[in-house]
């Protein structure tokens, strides 16, 4: 469990902090969030479910954010 948990908190929770600290200035700018994913969201590896379940979270999470920032003019797009 610590290694899952320190996983999701090094590559879930940390960028779902950053953007939510982020937006009131991306808003006034226009700015743009790129997160970091991973084929590894799409496709299971063996010895990596917390890696790839973060990375899957991510995506989501992108798609999720740039439903509810696009409005607001903030672009969110992911890199795989």
């Amino acid at each position: 469990m610590a290694k899952y948990r320190e996983t999701m908190h090094t590559n879930l929770e940390a960028m779902v902090f950053m953007t939510t600290i982020c937006v009131e200035h991306l808003e006034k700018t226009r700015g743009t969030i790129i997160n970091m994913s991973s084929i590894r969201g799409a496709h299971a590896s063996p010895k990596e479910s917390a890696y790839c379940m973060a990375k899957s979270a991510i995506d989501m999470f992108t798609k999720c954010m740039a439903t509810e920032l696009g409005p607001k003019g903030i672009r969110v797009n992911s890199i795989k």
